[in-house]
């Protein structure tokens, strides 16, 4: 906080809060223009520590109380879909016909079909509302990654029948093409980014649909190591592998003896980066050699 500015109440520091609000516990005018504050939206303060946006789109939420859902790359943001390369305007969503918001740093919608849930305590449109209208922001492959997310884990926030139902619902709707490309490669099992892309780049390469986060055990049936992906016919792993995995020493260490157990099974490990992924041709390369030389058959490019 700047020196030349007084304190504030603490039940103001750690969320969004109205003008009024602030004003009726005793802070003047002044003290609301300090440069340690932020304004999301007209008639509302927060502090520099505590933005961000969760609170960001709370403070919406004392600006405009119902019949609004944040939506698009926002809801998806807070789900906590992984995205890439999205602008940071915060999208809401009303029931049509009513007025979409046209503010500064806000991107306005409407929406005919209406239902909600709510995601820190904060109305959103559903997981199969979210990723349809993702379509009309991502490309394909940013689309598959972000149905992954939402049809994977341990506790899937949806399904693809369900992501199927609410593209059929919604024909001729901006993205829906997009979508309807999209949802033949959604697949729950991946647990990152990475694998989806890796994933995507053999199949779209024509090779065989590899198994995701395959268990590989012993003769006595006992735990080895769980690869990302695999083709079990031919023993061939192939493991993503982000930045942690380069410079966390340990990790690394940890990384060598799993592959050597892994190869110790008669299994070859393909350890993918993401240099691999922006310039895949070498590594699809590899891998349809390494495929053809189990089972002497070309794989067809086309």
């Amino acid at each position: 906080m700047p020196r030349h500015c007084s304190a504030l109440p603490p039940e103001l520091l750690a969320a969004s809060f109205t003008v009024m609000n602030a004003t009726e516990l005793g802070v003047g005018r002044k003290r609301l223009r300090g440069g340690d504050l932020v304004t999301p939206i007209r008639g509302t303060r927060l502090t520099r520590e505590a933005d961000g946006l969760i609170a960001r789109c709370r403070a919406y939420a004392l600006h405009r109380r119902l019949d609004f859902a944040f939506s698009h790359t926002t809801a998806a943001t807070l789900y906590g879909a992984p995205l890439s390369g999205v602008d940071d305007r915060i999208h809401v969503s009303v029931r049509a016909p009513g007025r979409a918001p046209a503010i500064r740093g806000f991107a306005g919608h409407k929406l005919a079909r209406w239902e909600t849930w709510s995601v820190h305590d904060l109305p959103v449109t559903t997981p199969e509302q979210t990723w349809l209208d993702l379509a009309q922001l991502l490309n394909r492959d940013a689309l598959v990654v972000a149905g992954d997310f939402f049809v994977g884990g341990d506790a899937p926030l949806t399904d693809r029948p369900a992501l199927a139902r609410a593209i059929a619902a919604a024909p001729g709707r901006r993205g829906a093409a997009r979508a309807k490309q999209a949802i033949e490669a959604v697949r729950p099992g991946s647990e990152s980014p990475g694998e989806t892309r890796l994933r995507l780049l053999l199949e779209d390469a024509r090779l065989p649909a590899p198994l995701l986060n395959h268990e590989l055990r012993d003769a006595s049936g006992g735990f080895v190591a769980r690869v990302d992906l695999a083709y079990p016919r031919e023993r061939i792993a192939l493991e993503y592998e982000g930045d942690v995995h380069r410079v966390d020493r340990p990790t690394w260490q940890k990384d060598i003896r799993r592959r050597e157990r892994v190869e110790d099974l008669g299994w070859r490990m393909v350890r993918v980066t993401a240099d691999d992924l922006r310039s895949p041709g070498e590594l699809i390369r590899r891998v349809r050699r390494l495929i053809e030389g189990h089972t002497n058959v070309p794989i067809s490019r086309f």
